[in-house]
Parts: structure tokens; C-alpha cells; sequence
């Protein structure tokens, strides 16, 4: 039968409540033979076995006279009872035994130095062979050793080894303590239960030490092992604790919390620090305790060599081991992925219930057990209530909030199998390790890639009688990072993405810190990876051969011997770094002693191919002429007005938001600021020979996104932006390329930037449109909706806004709106006291106020428009937003109209615009529907009318050109005639140029992109008089999810049509013409967005 028998421990002492131990005979489990066995005052077994060297006694009380030591064992044990499973005496305690200790022990550091000193000569390299079952080192394990040795031979700094989850990383840490005979290892780790994993595989030294293993001698000890689990009140009893141990293990929580002196102490007494799970995010306290161990051996371990909020982890990745390898050697097991489609929460989450009921179902050996992993604890306590109500595999629930009693009760059913399925938030991360974990139900979907990798890992673990493991996920709106989008999408395939994601992302770590690794040594406790310059800098012209970066200190003025300069040299890229301390007195006393610390980080970087020299001030005080002379020599010329003022080529639509004057007032020069709507009172007067521009900044687009630039006369360019060192450079070199660019004439580039200024009256020109502020479309649809009247909320995507009976003159109104109700509003402009200044409004016109709410906030209608109103757009091209008027300076050319395409819609009522529930053949929206079918090549073609419509129909194609992939999509805008004939009628073009103009809100950022499909996605079917109607007229729900999940890495091109049979081509007024060009200009000038025309003849 199985027998199972606890370890014994040599050494067992506690220091302030933390465990010192070390395993004199570990653990064991054997098949053994049992006997009842009775002797004075306790009876029991007595075991024995060809794997004991002395039969056992497992007896249920303490006899009063133990056997000679030679005789047998004892151990107590009051549960003593042999069970169908064989008997399992772990929690005994040992009375009797050859390796237990003398009673008369103290604790000394002898055990710890005899226990490195057996490790010397005692390590050999002996490989894995899987073939005849040979315990050995796995080939990521051996090529980190062999990378960690060659390291040390050369450097003493940081280094990360990069092993996939699951591929033997504690083993090789414990490969480094024994090759290297490390004389004392701190392991720092992130959880708890990592450090009572991690410290029981050091005291056992896992496969190193196990049965048939070939790396270890059997003559090497096991180390001692100490377990900080708490704060050590005084240095000398830390020094006790640490003296005694070769390991040490703890938490970053419990390292970061001892004070400097401590800390200190810490690192002198240990040789190594070594860093589990490097990617956690590091706290203040912490990284003060690592800056301890510069003159210390560092390693750090990870999955993923980027942290959870996105800083780089220090250190050179030494070895990396690709997860594909792994999947290769059979260390990382695939994944079935299991898809749930489901937009409604409650539904998706009984769905993915019932997915995981089924895996556990079929699952053939019995063993699986299933993880289903929510948010928070409210939703963790939300979907275990689903899993109860179905009853079956007795689910347990698992969060921090638990007593201790009720986690180890929950714990036990799941480790004893009683239970298959757990809910939980986070309890079954790093630190738990289960084999038996295969099936991963995700109600909520993890949100990074390192945090992914992880989990994934605890699941993929190779053993043969478990086979591979079962994802379960709702992939119709995951909300996951960019990075992660392919994983969750229609039909992933879990073992090509895992791996590319993963090398994806580790190759740019590895990119960076090669941009990094060609700086001289810097200071370490500002580590380069850290400093995120502004994007602001000077530009000189250079006429130097080579620069000089060493001598900056003579572009520093007054530089004294107490300031502290940190610098370093990228000498391929041509960049110079420095940090400099100087010390400034206070305001509140004149004693020397007491001073502030200033500092400035300055960045010069020579661009030898243009001759220009870039520096940035964190100070952004002054030209740095004393540093560009010392770098490039005397001659260096400061490019300053008018050529600094190419810098905004190629932003289009800017938008001015500062401007500042020089005037000049007989013999002074008074210089004036003005910002937002005091722009357009000042930028008049830079016309007059009496004012020049000083400064001038905005906001535009450039390249089919927003942009950010400014200027001033003096040289400075700035954009708002901290960016990386690396892609700092890159956006130097890319304004330096147009300032440089002699064909840019820098007077005409400001010419047509849009002027922003307060309004009392509205302008008598036609508003076309009204459509939600930008701030809506930065979020996920999800996030809002709105309740009209005493209505229920509406999801935003069902809501539409529109103007109501729009005139040249009078009140603008608007509504918002749903299929059943509306809330119409009018904007109102009111004056205040001073004349030059008015405010305004939002009033609804009749019946109670609207509410929208965006997650858990509430705002009625009226606020929130009155604190992000809407914008309103006019024929003329000009928009206001509450009182703020920006107009277009530019008078566009007419729109050419034999652009306009004349269709035959002879068989069409132009009256009647929609197809409705019955797809009328003789309205135009069916006509455009028919057409684009017969022209084919379309993979949908979507009726997306009703309130809150993208457009009309909505045509997507996807096309694949050297392995990129394009969606094309096509918006049509379509309008009713006001009359049965076509013509001239400005009254049939407001509107759907108005809707046309709306269409770029997609394009905003990739946000909305990606928005566009999981819009139509949500609107399907089109409800009618409480009929379904199905939406896709080619195509369907899965192609177009497809789609969806394709055009998070796709390019993306957006074209708009109008479609007005009322608009005549032949009869077209100059007035429909400049609307129509004032539309396309808006749509190229924006977004680079084709514009079409449909109409009659």
C-alpha cells in the first residue's frame, strides 16, 4: 500500500516568530507493507519498506519507553488509520529518527556552512531524457545556468533570465545556489503563497535532490532555509536569522518595509539577490531595498520582461528561452480555445457556465479541475451563484475577503478533489500549483499580457495523464489591451498567438534596452529606462565633422564642486544624457546648511546627416547656447523665426490655442498672451508692422491623427508628450527634418489655421449637424446611456442626435433619441455683465430633462452638454461647441459637378427613403442595396438605419496585399427628396452632408475603429413594430465579428457617399456645390476620407 511520511528536519528554530529549517530527510511516499503493532501505552503500524533504512512506527499515542535509535522509528500520529488510499501520516510529528538533531542543539551557522561546502564539486550538468525517464536538467535550465556563469565571469550587473511559466525556473535558481556555491541568497518573491512554494522547493532542492537524479550528489546537504515572514525587531537578532541560513526567502512587501539601516544590514550579509516574478509592479519601499544590492550579485526571473504597468524591468535579459521553444520541447501543453458570443453580461456569464459544466463533462480523465476567474469579488460572488444554481462538480468560491478558516476549508475540498470547479478573482495565480488546473472560464478577461502569460502557464504544464488544457472566453466585447485582442477573438488559435505575443513583446523589450545598452554606465539610481523626457527642445545648426558630448560641463554655467552631474554617451546615436543637481536656498531662512536640491535633465543629440543639434531642458529656461558651442564648436546658428515655424507642416486643420505678440509702442516692446478664444483678437493684429508673432501653439492632424505642436521666435518646439529616450529621438529628427526643408515656406504654413472666438449670437448660416462632444468617443459605447422621460435607460448604441427644423436664424434645437422617445433641447447664448463676454446653455424644450450616465455617474442632459457640448456644424464649414465659434478661413472651390454620379431611380419613389420591415422595392435605401449586390465583391452589406446609425447601409470588404490586411469600409448617407423631381434645392442637402460630415467620429483613435463593428455587431436585428429583422443583406454575425477581431491590426479605410435622387446634376446651385466641397474638404482634410456624390442626372 501507499504510505506517506513527513520530512525530517535537522535544524527547526524560530527568530521573532520566523522559521529557520533544514531537511535532514526529506518527505517521503512509497509502497510499503503495514502491521498492527501495539507497545506499552500506544498502539498503531509498524511500515517497513526497501526504501526506509529502519522499519517505522506510526503510533496514535507516546509509548513510555522509545526502541533503541537502531531498532526503528517512531513517529506520532493521533489519526493513524490506514485508508482505501493507503495511509498518510504527514501531519504526524517525529519522536524517534537517525537524523534527528541532539536535543541539546543551538542554533550556529555551522549547519549553513557545511551545507555549502558539500556543494562543491557536488553540481553536475546531467540532461533530462524523457525518452528512458533519466531525471536531469531541462535544456532551458542548463542554457540559463550556462548563461548565468558566463555573465558572472564578466559583469556584476543586473541580469534577467526570461523561462516561460512552467519550464523549470525554481529549479534553476536552485542550480545557481549549488553550482555556484552561493554562499547566502536572499529570494525575493511578490505573494505569499509564493514564498511557501518557493522556500519548500529550496529546503528539498526539488529535482536536484530527488530519487534517480543525476545532478546533485547524494553527499550534498540541503540548505537552511529561512522563512521571513515577519519584521525583525533588532539588527542583531537579523543578523542571527540571516547567519544562520544559506536562503533566505520573503516578500518584496515584507523587504521594502524594514527601515534604510535594516535594508543595509540585508545587503551586507548576503552574496546574491535573487528576484522572482520580476514583472510585478514595484512599490517605492521595495525599490529602495534592491538599490541596496549594487555591489551584489543580482538575478531576476520572469516570464515577461516588462512589468504590469508598463515600465521596463532593469537589468540585460541574459537568456531567454522562446515560449514556441517550450511548445516544441513540450513544456508548454496547447489549449483548446472555446468561443462564447454574447454581448449581454448575465447571458454571457451562464453561457460560459454552462461551456465549462460541458468540459468537465467530457472530460475523460476524471481529473480536471476547472477555474473560473471574475473581476472582483462582487462579480466573483455573482457568477458562483450561477454555478450553484446548476449544482453539479460542488463549486467553491475563493477570494482575500475570506476567514482563514474558510480558505483552508475551501482549499481542502479542491486539493482533495471533492470539489472540480473554483470561482475566484486572483487566489490561483503565481504561487499555486495544481496540475490538475486545465479548464481556465474567463467572465472577465485578463487586461495585460504579462498577467496573461502568467495564468496561461499554471494551465499548460506538461503530464502525461492530464492531457491539455480548455480556455473558455465571451469574445463579442472583451475590453482587453490592443496587444491581447487577437487572443479573444472569433476563432483564436491560442498556440500560434501565445507565442508570437509573446515574442512580440520581448523583442521590443530586447530593441529598447539595445537602444539602451549603448550608453556609457549611468547612475544607478536613475536608471535610463525611467527618463521620459518632455518633447520639447532648441535646434542648431552644426558645421562641426564630430561633436564633442564630453565636454558639456563647459556648457553648464556655474557649475560648483558640491553639484552633483550624472552623465552618460550613446556614441551610435549620437546622444548625450545628464542629469545635474544643484543646490538653491529657501525662502524662509538665509542659513546655509539648510538648502533645496534642484535638478534638470538635459538631453543634446547631433543628427550628423542634417547638421542640426537638438537639446532638451527640463528647465526650458534660455537657448543652451553655452552647451550647443561646447558640443559642436563657436559657429553653431539657433534656427529661430521664421524657418522654426515650419514645424507645423503637414498639420492639418490646426486649431490655435495660443498666441503670443510682440508689439511694439514707440521705443518698448510689450509682449501679450492670448489663449482659446482670445487667439482670434490678437492673431488680427500679427498683420500689422507693428506686432510679431512670439509664440503659437495648436492642436490639428497630421497623418490621420490628432497632433499636438507649438513654437516660439527664440527656437524653442515643443509638442505635449513625454516620450521614451529612443522615440524622443525619433521625434527630434522628425521635426528637425521640416524645419530643415527649404521647399516649406515658413510664412504660408500658419496661413488657414482655424481661429476659435466667443460668440453672444449664433451664426445666420444653416447648421447641417449636431453630434455628441469628443470626449463621448474616447470610451467604449458601453459606458453610457441614457434614460428619456420616465422611460427605462437606452444602450448608447441604439441613441441618435439630431437637429430639429434647422434655420438660417432663431433658436437652434436639437434631440436626442431613441425608436420610442426623444428629448428635444435648445441651445441658448446669453451675455454676461461685461459686453465682450457671454455664456450659454442647454434648455430643454418641453417635458423632463434627460439623463445620461457614464458607468456610476448621473448628469442630467442639460449639465453635461453645458460641461462638454456638442458640436454644431454649419454649411459654411464653420462649428460651434456652447459659444465657442471657429470659422474656416479658406473659401473652398465649388464641387465639380459632373463628379456628381447620376443613377437611374426611375422605379423609385426619391419621397421615400426607407426600405422598412417589408424592404420596399421603391424606396432608395433598397435601390442602394440592390446595386451594391449587383456589383458584388462585398463580404457585408449592412441596413444600419435608425436612431443612433453609423449610416444608411454600411458596405465592409477585406482584401490581404503582401501579408496586410485592409478593411475597406463604405459609408452611404441616404436622403429623401422634398420633391418628386430632382433639382436644385440647397433644403436636400443639409442634412446628409451634415451625416456625412458626423462619419469621422470612427476614426478618432483605434478605439473607435474597432468600436465601428461592435456597433453594428450590438444592432442586430433591427426591431420593427416588435418584429425581428435581420440587418446583414450579405454576409452575417460571424463574418462580420471576423472582421471585428481583424480590425484591431488591420488598416482601416473609410469612404462616404451621399445619396440624394433629389440633387440633380445638371441643376446643381453654386450653394449645393460649396456645401458639398466644404464636406469633402472636411473629410480629406481630417482624416484623409474619400468623399462620393450620388444623385440624378
Amino acid at each position: 500500500m501507499k504510505v506517506r511520511l513527513p520530512g525530517v528536519f535537522a535544524l527547526q528554530e524560530r527568530v521573532e516568530r520566523n522559521w529557520i529549517r533544514q531537511l535532514a530527510w526529506p518527505r517521503q511516499a512509497m509502497e510499503a507493507e503495514a502491521v498492527r503493532f501495539v507497545t506499552d501505552g500506544a498502539d498503531g503500524f509498524e511500515i517497513s519498506s526497501s526504501s526506509l533504512p529502519l522499519p517505522v512506527r506510526i503510533l496514535k499515542g507516546t509509548p513510555r519507553h522509545l526502541p533503541a535509535q537502531d531498532e526503528a522509528a517512531v513517529l506520532r500520529y493521533s489519526a493513524v488509520a490506514i485508508e482505501h488510499d493507503g495511509l498518510d501520516a504527514t501531519a504526524g510529528t517525529w519522536l524517534q529518527h537517525p537524523s534527528l538533531p541532539a536535543a541539546s542543539r543551538t542554533t550556529t551557522d555551522s549547519n549553513a556552512r557545511a551545507a555549502a561546502d558539500s556543494w562543491r564539486g557536488a553540481f553536475a550538468f546531467a540532461q533530462e531524457d524523457r525518452s528512458t525517464g533519466a531525471i536531469g536538467l531541462r535544456p532551458p535550465q542548463a542554457g540559463a545556468l550556462h548563461a548565468i556563469h558566463a555573465h558572472w565571469s564578466v559583469s556584476t550587473d543586473v541580469a534577467s533570465v526570461v523561462l516561460p511559466t512552467g519550464t523549470g525556473k525554481t529549479e534553476t535558481m536552485l542550480g545557481v545556489l549549488t553550482s555556484a556555491c552561493c554562499e547566502r541568497v536572499i529570494v525575493v518573491v511578490p505573494t505569499d503563497a509564493l514564498r511557501t512554494q518557493i522556500a519548500d522547493k529550496f529546503m528539498t532542492l526539488g529535482l536536484l535532490k530527488a530519487p534517480g537524479s543525476a545532478i546533485l550528489s547524494k553527499a550534498a546537504h540541503y540548505p537552511v532555509v529561512g522563512i521571513l515572514e515577519h519584521n525583525i525587531a533588532s539588527l542583531e537578532a537579523l543578523s542571527t536569522f540571516f547567519e544562520t541560513c544559506n536562503v533566505v526567502v520573503t516578500t518584496s512587501h515584507i523587504a521594502g518595509s524594514f527601515t534604510p539601516e535594516f535594508q543595509t544590514r540585508i545587503a551586507e550579509l548576503c552574496t546574491h539577490l535573487f528576484i522572482d516574478e520580476a514583472h510585478h509592479a514595484e512599490a517605492p519601499t521595495w525599490k529602495r531595498f534592491k538599490a541596496q544590492f549594487t555591489k551584489r550579485r543580482v538575478l531576476q526571473f520572469t516570464a515577461t520582461p516588462f512589468r504590469d504597468d508598463d515600465k521596463p524591468i532593469d537589468g540585460t535579459i541574459i537568456y531567454r528561452y522562446p515560449l514556441r521553444q517550450a511548445q516544441l520541447d513540450g513544456y508548454f501543453r496547447p489549449i483548446n480555445f472555446r468561443s462564447i458570443f454574447e454581448f449581454n453580461e448575465s447571458k454571457a456569464d451562464k453561457a460560459i457556465a454552462k461551456a465549462t459544466i460541458k468540459e468537465l463533462d467530457n472530460d475523460t480523465t476524471g481529473l480536471h479541475v476547472a477555474m473560473a476567474r471574475a473581476l472582483d469579488i462582487p462579480r466573483a460572488k455573482q457568477v458562483f451563484e450561477i454555478y450553484e444554481s446548476i449544482g453539479r462538480y460542488n463549486p467553491i468560491l475563493l477570494h482575500s475577503k475570506l476567514k482563514p478558516t474558510e480558505r483552508r476549508d475551501a482549499l481542502e475540498k479542491l486539493m482533495s478533489g471533492q470539489s472540480r470547479l473554483v470561482v475566484c478573482v486572483d487566489m490561483l495565480g503565481e504561487g499555486f500549483d495544481m496540475p490538475e488546473l486545465k479548464i481556465a472560464a474567463f467572465h472577465d478577461t485578463r487586461k495585460s499580457l504579462p498577467v496573461t502569460l502568467q495564468l496561461a502557464g499554471r494551465f499548460t504544464r506538461a503530464r502525461e495523464d492530464l492531457g491539455n488544457a480548455t480556455f473558455i472566453a465571451n469574445v463579442a466585447n472583451p475590453g482587453v489591451r490592443e496587444e491581447l485582442e487577437k487572443l479573444y477573438s472569433q476563432d483564436p488559435d491560442w498556440n500560434e498567438l501565445l507565442p508570437d505575443l509573446s515574442d512580440a513583446a520581448i523583442d521590443n523589450e530586447i530593441d529598447a534596452r539595445a537602444f539602451l545598452s549603448g550608453f556609457e554606465p549611468f547612475a544607478g539610481e536613475i536608471p535610463l529606462q525611467e527618463i521620459r523626457p518632455a518633447t520639447s527642445m532648441v535646434i542648431y545648426r552644426t558645421r562641426c565633422s564630430v561633436w564633442t558630448p564630453k565636454n558639456f560641463r563647459k556648457g553648464i554655467p556655474g557649475l560648483t564642486a558640491s553639484d552633483k552631474v550624472r552623465d552618460t554617451v550613446n556614441r551610435k546615436e549620437n546622444m548625450l544624457v545628464v542629469v545635474v543637481g544643484t543646490t538653491k536656498p529657501v525662502p524662509w531662512t538665509d542659513i546655509e546648511a539648510v538648502q533645496d536640491w534642484e535638478w534638470e535633465l538635459l538631453v543634446a543629440i547631433w543628427d550628423k546627416q542634417k547638421e542640426l543639434l537638438y537639446i532638451h531642458g527640463s528647465s526650458k529656461s534660455g537657448e543652451y547656447r553655452s552647451m550647443a558651442k561646447a558640443l559642436c564648436g563657436e559657429d553653431v546658428q539657433l534656427i529661430q523665426d521664421p524657418e522654426l515655424y515650419r514645424c507645423f507642416h503637414g498639420v492639418k486643420r490646426l486649431l490655435l490655442t495660443n498666441l503670443g505678440m510682440n508689439e511694439q509702442f514707440g521705443r518698448q516692446i510689450r509682449y501679450i498672451a492670448r489663449m482659446g478664444a482670445d487667439v482670434a483678437a490678437r492673431l488680427s493684429e500679427s498683420s500689422k508692422k507693428t506686432a510679431r508673432r512670439a509664440v503659437v501653439s495648436g492642436v490639428g492632424f497630421e497623418a490621420g491623427a490628432t497632433a499636438t505642436i507649438g513654437a516660439t521666435k527664440r527656437g524653442r518646439v515643443w509638442s505635449f508628450q513625454r516620450l521614451r529616450l529612443e522615440t524622443f529621438a525619433k521625434w527630434c529628427k522628425n521635426v528637425g527634418a521640416k524645419v530643415v526643408d527649404e521647399t516649406i515656406d515658413p510664412e504660408g504654413v500658419l496661413k488657414g489655421t482655424l481661429i476659435p472666438k466667443l460668440v453672444k449670437v449664433r451664426p445666420e448660416v444653416m447648421p447641417i449637424a449636431v453630434e455628441w462632444p469628443d470626449c463621448v468617443y474616447q470610451e467604449h459605447e458601453s459606458v453610457f446611456s441614457v434614460q428619456l422621460g420616465n422611460g427605462a435607460a437606452t444602450e448608447f448604441w441604439y441613441l441618435g442626435i439630431e437637429l430639429v427644423s434647422p434655420t438660417e436664424t432663431g433658436d437652434i434645437m436639437f434631440r436626442v433619441y431613441d425608436d420610442s422617445s426623444e428629448l428635444v433641447l435648445r441651445l441658448e447664448l446669453l451675455p454676461l455683465d461685461d459686453d465682450a463676454v457671454s455664456t450659454y446653455r442647454f434648455v430643454p424644450v418641453s417635458g423632463l430633462d434627460g439623463m445620461i450616465t457614464k458607468r456610476q455617474k448621473a448628469w442630467t442632459l442639460s449639465e453635461y452638454f453645458f460641461e462638454n457640448p456638442p458640436l454644431i456644424t454649419f454649411a459654411d464649414g464653420s462649428y460651434l461647441e456652447g459659444n465657442m465659434l471657429v470659422a474656416l478661413p479658406d473659401i473652398y472651390a465649388p464641387y465639380d459637378r459632373e463628379r456628381i454620379v447620376a443613377w437611374d431611380w426611375s422605379d423609385v419613389d426619391i419621397k421615400k427613403e426607407a426600405q422598412g420591415a417589408t424592404r420596399e422595392p421603391d424606396s432608395i435605401q433598397f435601390k442602394v442595396i440592390e446595386d451594391l449586390k449587383k456589383a458584388g465583391g462585398y463580404d457585408i452589406i449592412y441596413d444600419d438605419d435608425g436612431s443612433g446609425e453609423s449610416a444608411d447601409v454600411v458596405t465592409i470588404k477585406v482584401t490581404e496585399d503582401d501579408a496586410r490586411t485592409t478593411i475597406d469600409v463604405d459609408f452611404y448617407h441616404c436622403k429623401y427628396s422634398q420633391e418628386s423631381s430632382s433639382g436644385g434645392r440647397i433644403g436636400d442637402l443639409y442634412e446628409v452632408c451634415g451625416q456625412a460630415q458626423k462619419s469621422i467620429s470612427w476614426l478618432q483613435n483605434q478605439l473607435r475603429r474597432t468600436e465601428l463593428f461592435i456597433h453594428l455587431l450590438r444592432r442586430d436585428p433591427k426591431v420593427r413594430k416588435g418584429v425581428e429583422l435581420s440587418r446583414y443583406q450579405v454576409g452575417d454575425r460571424d463574418t462580420l465579428a471576423a472582421i471585428r477581431n481583424r480590425s484591431r491590426m488591420a488598416a482601416l479605410n473609410l469612404r462616404v457617399f451621399i445619396v440624394q435622387p433629389g440633387l440633380s446634376r445638371s441643376k446643381a446651385t453654386p450653394d449645393q456645390l460649396s456645401l458639398l466641397s466644404v464636406t469633402e474638404n472636411f473629410l480629406l482634410e481630417t482624416y484623409g476620407v474619400p468623399f462620393g456624390v450620388v444623385g440624378s442626372a
